[in-house]
């Protein structure tokens, strides 16, 4: 809620009747690999709202540290359980669910030679599309041994800063075409406006696929 550029967005409506964190949540719960849906938010009052939000929509969420994200992140772990992690943020209401599907899947069918996977960096994805899948002992080694400012704000800094020390996977589509040159998160209310209009102006169906979503890119 705490956006510079845009501030409280992901309570801004991107498509009829759903903010861009509702919509996202929405496509999220249709997936079929995770096991549970959290929004990690802060404990700056500036999350009441985004609290009470998540409450009456009945998602589970956690608060915790604004400027430690890393620790934010190693307390839901530690609430909730979880021994895998997916993390998306909420800028990104885009996301194909069959995608983290997939990804959860390979990770899954490769955790033994895998750390960290994700289709962010050095991938044939749109920007916005942005899904990181990681171990529950990474997580606790970087909020253990993480010392520097950088490392404690960014959960996947200690670990992408030491590519010899974990085991990092990009992962892309197979579409054979390079989208990266797409931005498709949210931090501008023009950035929100184009995706409003893939709704309104371009066709794009509220449920969609990765080729749908393409389709009205290239058009």
């Amino acid at each position: 809620m705490g956006s510079t550029r845009l501030p409280k967005k992901v309570l801004m409506e991107v498509v009829e009747g759903y903010s861009i964190l509702g919509y996202l949540l929405k496509r999220l719960s249709s997936g079929k690999q995770a096991d549970k849906i959290i929004v990690a938010t802060t404990t700056n009052n500036k999350d009441d709202e985004l609290e009470e939000w998540v409450k009456d929509s009945g998602y589970h969420y956690f608060r915790g540290s604004e400027a430690d994200c890393l620790d934010r992140f190693y307390q839901v772990i530690e609430r909730y359980g979880i021994d895998i992690v997916v993390r998306i943020t909420s800028d990104c209401p885009l996301i194909i669910p069959e995608v983290v599907d997939e990804m959860i899947k390979y990770y899954l069918n490769n955790s033994t030679k895998i750390d960290y996977l994700s289709n962010r960096q050095f991938t044939n994805f749109p920007e916005g599309m942005d899904v990181e899948i990681f171990s529950r002992e990474i997580l606790e080694d970087a909020a253990r041994n993480a010392a520097k400012q950088k490392e404690r704000e960014h959960i996947n800094y200690f670990f992408l800063d030491r590519p010899s020390q974990y085991r990092i996977r990009y992962y892309n589509h197979n579409l054979g075409v390079d989208y990266s040159r797409f931005k498709l998160s949210v931090d501008t209310h023009q950035e929100l406006e184009q995706i409003r209009s893939f709704f309104k102006e371009k066709g794009l169906p509220f449920q969609f696929t990765f080729k749908e979503l393409i389709n009205v890119l290239i058009k």
